[in-house]
């Protein structure tokens, strides 16, 4: 299901979900994950909630995930390289976000390798190609770790990050956003199909003989 990976609503924002949702609809999505708001009122999309981890330490991310509540999406902000491979191998993390800020080092081969046999996904948040004051940040980060992902096939997502209905991309501006770094149609659309497969892991078959 095609699904935009994280939006963030601010309990202050004039914009309610439905408008969210409602966007995001006529936009192709028919998925959002949503940090920040709940509703118990119809929507256009399929909502899942989401649960945002901004930690500065080991320790603090290893509380924060375990009180995120059961069910939630929850995704990590990067740190360092370590930081990254705790957080790859905490259980109920789903995804890592913030690349644009990703610090020297801080995801290479091995790290790559874990998130792949883990199915740990890598955000790529079109807010920051937009930004222009992450842009280029950005699009040199989302190119390393596309090369990365090419080698090792750990899972990549899109999301749109944005706190606003303005923020929200169709999928042909997210075709043409995610080019800018080197990815592929086919490539985009896989990352816009591939929060299933984090949610729900393909099972190991165990052949007893």
């Amino acid at each position: 299901m095609i699904s935009d990976a994280c939006i963030c609503v601010n309990e202050s924002s004039p914009f309610s979900l439905t408008d969210f949702s409602d966007t995001a609809f006529k936009n192709g999505y028919r998925r959002i994950v949503v940090c920040g708001a709940v509703s118990d009122s119809p929507l256009s999309c399929e909502v899942i909630s989401g649960t945002r981890i901004s930690a500065k330490t080991v320790k603090e991310l290893l509380a924060a995930a375990k009180k995120a509540p059961k069910g939630n999406v929850v995704i990590a902000d990067v740190g360092d390289n370590s930081f990254n491979r705790t957080a790859i191998t905490t259980k109920g993390i789903h995804l890592l976000a913030g690349l644009d800020a990703l610090p020297k080092a801080g995801f290479e081969h091995i790290t790559a390798k874990m998130a792949a046999q883990h199915r740990v996904g890598l955000v790529i948040e079109l807010g920051k190609i937009i930004d222009p004051k992450t842009r280029r940040s950005a699009l040199s980060h989302y190119a390393d770790i596309l090369k990365l992902q090419r080698k090792y096939q750990f899972p990549l997502v899109i999301a749109s990050a944005a706190s606003a209905p303005a923020g929200q991309k169709n999928l042909q501006e997210t075709v043409a956003l995610c080019s800018l770094f080197g990815m592929e149609r086919a490539e985009v659309y896989a990352a816009l199909n591939a929060v299933d497969g984090i949610l729900h892991p393909p099972k190991t078959v165990e052949v007893v003989e």
